[in-house]
């Protein structure tokens, strides 16, 4: 054997002796952090994840995952804190991210943690000039695209190239992919571990956001030397110790597991530019991209723009009808969103995209007994044709939406008939009913991103 074919044998051996042995070598595998312009954090999520992924019970997830851990050394990874309080397209508001450096060794990487994008995303504005998209000029006026609002496409891998410009342009770094992982996979993580204690206050599933919102938007711009310091977020930093801590008390086939169970639920999604890789992405489950079929399609995606944290709050619901027509197979679309009375008490300002198979054309839209067919924008995005309209809720109230479209389909469809419905990564579980003419076909509560119906 060559010896580069040597030298991979033995990163896979060691890979596979510290899955069946936890406390193998411990030294070697300690992260090394340096200094960096940012801020020293200990690799949470990302690294967790994919060491995670490693330990698969799946062989073929296990080898499939050590072929991407390893192709991604000396590489560079845009990692970025996703809060689904504040939902977007791709799964929440970046509010912070870092920037991972993964050495030769993967156990000798740094991550650049940048606790306030504001700072050079503002200065970004200055001389962008970039346009939004239209639901975000209504909201943020006079602005043009930045950073923070990047990533509006529902497609992962384009909303992490648009992600990866704005990066380039603001903070001139230059990288080989994005991960980005949902606030509710902490959230998830903290129903395992139990509550942690950090900055003398006790954190757990239930006040996660409360807390961070308390913390982050309030408490720390009370103090003048925080406002000079400008880096809110550090909190976020101050729990890695202690979750990292009780995170390993889990063990490895429960946090196998519980990684895999994150994946499913879009809680994890990754793009790469390199091909080979991306195409490990997409077998893994953590790409992001949006599916086409031959057959029927639907996504119903939501954007929390000025809605405060409020995201969480909101129960959603979807019935979707399909009847025979002469012109071909017409689809009814029933969308239930009701807000609770919790923290925080405010209106979910939330727009709405509803993704359909291309060519898909808009018959009637009625929001809470109010026609507002005129008032839906229609686009082609990502091979979809789509139906937008502001779909907004307050505290104790249910807005129900009814939209009616024709399919670009003839009535064969109904014979061997065919539903990819792909949930918006990064949000609460949803009930789903489809009926076929008359009939309901399928009726559950809907976790995982992807159903195939």
């Amino acid at each position: 054997m060559h010896e580069e074919g040597k030298n991979k044998f033995r990163d896979l051996k060691s890979v596979r002796v510290k899955r069946l042995h936890p406390h193998y070598n411990s030294r070697r595998y300690r992260l090394v952090l340096k200094n960096n312009p940012y801020k020293k954090i200990k690799l949470i999520a990302l690294i967790v994840s994919l060491l995670a992924l490693v330990f698969s019970i799946s062989d073929s997830s296990y080898f499939q995952a050590c072929r991407l851990l390893f192709s991604l050394r000396n590489q560079k990874v845009l990692v970025g804190f996703q809060n689904s309080a504040e939902l977007r397209p791709t799964g929440g508001f970046w509010g912070s991210f870092g920037i991972l450096k993964i050495g030769q060794n993967i156990s000798q990487s740094t991550l650049y943690f940048e606790t306030n994008p504001y700072k050079k995303d503002n200065p970004l504005l200055l001389k962008s000039s970039e346009p939004m998209p239209e639901p975000l000029r209504q909201t943020y006026a006079n602005r043009p695209q930045s950073f923070v609002n990047a990533n509006w496409q529902a497609d992962f891998p384009e909303a992490a190239k648009s992600l990866e410009w704005f990066l380039a342009e603001g903070w001139n770094e230059q990288v080989n992919g994005t991960v980005a992982i949902s606030s509710l996979l902490l959230i998830d993580l903290l129903k395992e571990i139990g509550p942690i204690e950090v900055d003398g206050i006790q954190v757990n599933s239930e006040n996660f956001t409360q807390t961070m919102s308390q913390k982050i938007d309030t408490e720390y711009w009370l103090s003048s030397e925080n406002i000079k310091a400008n880096e809110p977020k550090t909190i976020l930093k101050n729990m890695a110790p202690e979750i990292m801590k009780k995170a390993k008390s889990l063990g490895i086939i429960k946090l196998s597991k519980f990684i895999s169970e994150e994946i499913k639920q879009g809680r994890i999604l990754a793009y790469f530019s390199n091909r080979h890789q991306e195409e490990v992405a997409k077998r893994l489950g953590i790409s992001g991209e949006m599916l086409t079929s031959s057959k029927d399609y639907l996504q119903i995606n939501n954007a929390n723009l000025n809605g405060g944290k409020s995201s969480l709050n909101v129960r959603q619901s979807a019935l979707y009808s399909i009847t025979p027509a002469v012109a071909g197979p017409v689809a009814t679309l029933i969308i239930t969103r009701e807000m609770n009375n919790n923290w925080p008490n405010i209106l979910n300002r939330n727009y709405t995209r509803i993704f359909t198979p291309l060519g898909t054309k808009l018959i009637s839209a009625n929001l809470s007994g109010k026609d507002i067919t005129s008032e839906i924008e229609t686009n082609q995005e990502n091979a979809h044709t789509s139906f937008g309209l502001w779909f907004s809720t307050s505290p104790g109230n249910k807005e129900i939406l009814t939209i009616t479209y024709q399919l670009p389909f003839n009535n064969d469809l109904l014979k061997k008939y065919r539903l990819i419905y792909q949930k918006q990564p990064g949000t609460l579980p949803e009930d789903l009913t489809v009926n076929l003419k008359g009939g309901d076909i399928y009726s559950s509560e809907i976790n995982q991103v992807l159903t195939s119906i």
